[in-house]
């Protein structure tokens, strides 16, 4: 607590009483959260920090954290996978963070995912193709309708025997979608003639 006294000629006395808060200590280094190639770039820091973020190519954003510590800045859209964002916090008082960082995950290639085509006398015949991603969710579409399929992890997809409903003889335009961990989707079309 500090105190100041102003004194005239004439005697009389002012005076105010402030405190003064001393804080020397730097916030701890910001925490970004998972970065990918288009979503804004975020994470938590100390509340009320300023929050400088810096790209790999040299360009910065701040933001100011909220009361919850969290922030967030816009996405260049120039970052490729691999590369590293960093980010400091400051404080009211001026002490600066350590740097956090965070390295660009930008999966942006789609699964290659294909349909055998099918010349079959079964109704509800199973279905076969190929996908090359182990861990994508293979869907098949018929007529509307999505039905989801097995990815076995091996290189190959399956829909197995009577999952479809009873299809009338003739051509069926089938579209077989994969989706990847990223989000990415890949599909192809194929012809099953019953």
């Amino acid at each position: 607590t500090i105190t100041v006294t102003a004194t005239d000629a004439a005697g009389n006395v002012g005076n105010d009483t402030a405190v003064v808060t001393i804080d020397t200590v730097a916030p701890n280094a910001p925490v970004l959260d998972p970065i990918n190639a288009t979503d804004p770039v975020s994470g938590q820091a100390e509340p009320g920090s300023t929050v400088t973020v810096t790209y790999p190519d040299g360009t910065t954003a701040t933001v100011v954290a909220g009361t919850d510590g969290s922030w967030s800045v816009p996405n260049p859209g120039n970052l490729v996978d691999g590369d590293t964002v960093t980010a400091t916090a400051t404080d009211p008082a001026g002490n600066t963070s350590l740097p956090g960082t965070g390295t660009v995950s930008a999966d942006i290639t789609a699964p290659v995912v294909a349909l055998d085509d099918v010349l079959t006398n079964d109704s509800t015949p199973a279905l076969t193709g190929t996908v090359n991603d182990p861990t994508a969710t293979v869907v098949v579409n018929v007529d509307g309708v999505d039905y989801p399929a097995v990815n076995n992890g091996d290189g190959t997809w399956t829909l197995a025997d009577n999952t479809l409903p009873t299809l009338a003889d003739g051509p069926h335009t089938i579209t077989v979608t994969a989706t990847d961990a990223a989000g990415n989707v890949g599909n192809d079309t194929a012809v099953v003639t019953i």
